[in-house]
């Protein structure tokens, strides 16, 4: 094997090594933070959500800068290289994450073989999941091109009896509703469900469930569970207030979602939940409990996103000391 792919070896598996870590950081804030952040209201809690999808990778993307930056820093400034201080008998036996001074030795067969299942398998899910997406987009693009473009509405109507609405698609988000579903409905209650699913086009809510689904592969299985199941009640929530918004009534909102739960209970439209979100499908006691109460309070990210700015801050300061520590444990665990 040459230097080139055993230093990919090493940086694959500190990179790896950093993931791991920051699962773990995000599931212990997950359990300290979770109650706080129930009590915030439904917008900013699906912000931050978001963000605590996002903070495997930032931790491990914070982490692994720090642990490379004297090896970047080395490219430019040669005086800084940091190999000198190793003790050249036993050079050929350590870990070097370095651009310029490649390890001598590649990784043992064991770690090789993590590192190739490991790889083959996340290749795998994406295709999968890839695959998926396709497939239903497909099956979206035909369901609307037989359905009738209602511009006064803004949606497209289905010739189906069976109870559908959605909004559909990633890019190009769409409402699909399906005619018998739409003749079911009062005008009162057409105007809410309508209401609300314009919510969830403006929101992008299809397109950030399928992000954050993607994000949370790299959580503990538990906290990947919990983060999904959250930001669907917190996208379901904004989008009742929305609708109450448009209305005027909160109360009337929450009546709509009781009068239709019945009818939208219809497995038709999990099919479709890779790229859609469809009305009343979700959290409807917990729904209709959030719109009988006051408002929870409005809160922004501002705060913890400074936190954690200093934490990363902190942590590229000591970027030395990561660096010579990664080498020791990734030595030790591949030689």
């Amino acid at each position: 094997m040459t230097p080139v792919l055993q230093s990919a070896q090493l940086f694959l598996l500190a990179g790896l090594a950093f993931v791991a870590i920051g699962s773990l950081a995000s599931a212990v804030l997950m359990r300290a933070l979770g109650g706080h952040l129930a009590r915030w209201e439904p917008r900013a809690r699906h912000r931050g959500l978001v963000l605590f999808a996002g903070l495997p990778a930032l931790i491990a993307g914070v982490l692994m800068l720090s642990a490379s930056l004297p090896a970047i820093v080395s490219l430019v400034v040669p005086g800084f290289d940091h190999c000198t201080v190793h003790d050249d008998a036993h050079a050929h036996a350590h870990a070097h994450l370095c651009f310029v001074h490649l390890p001598k030795m590649g990784v043992n067969t064991a770690v090789a073989l993590l590192l190739v299942f490991l790889i083959s398998y996340s290749m795998l899910r994406i295709a999968l999941a890839s695959l998926r997406i396709v497939r239903t987009l497909q099956v979206l693009d035909v369901l609307a091109a037989t359905g009738e473009r209602r511009r006064d509405l803004g949606v497209t109507i289905v010739e189906s009896a069976r109870p559908l609405c959605l909004a559909a698609g990633l890019l190009r988000p769409r409402i699909l509703l399906s005619r018998g579903f739409a003749e079911s409905l009062t005008a009162d209650e057409r105007v809410v469900v309508l209401a609300h699913e314009r919510a969830h086009v403006e929101r992008r809510d299809a397109l950030v469930a399928s992000m954050v689904r993607a994000l949370a592969s790299l959580h503990l299985p538990s906290a990947a569970r919990w983060l999904v199941r959250e930001l669907e009640v917190a996208a379901e929530q904004a989008c009742d207030e929305a609708a109450g918004r448009v209305v005027g009534d909160r109360l009337a909102v929450a009546s709509a979602i009781l009068a239709v739960e019945r009818a939208v209970q219809d497995a038709s439209a999990q099919q479709f939940a890779e790229v859609a979100v469809a009305f009343g499908q979700r959290a409807i006691e917990r729904r209709v409990e959030s719109l009988l109460s006051e408002p929870g309070s409005v809160r922004s990210l501002r705060t913890p996103l400074a936190w954690f700015g200093a934490a990363a801050i902190g942590v590229l300061a000591t970027t030395t000391e990561l660096h010579h520590l990664t080498e020791s444990l990734l030595s030790f665990i591949t030689y």
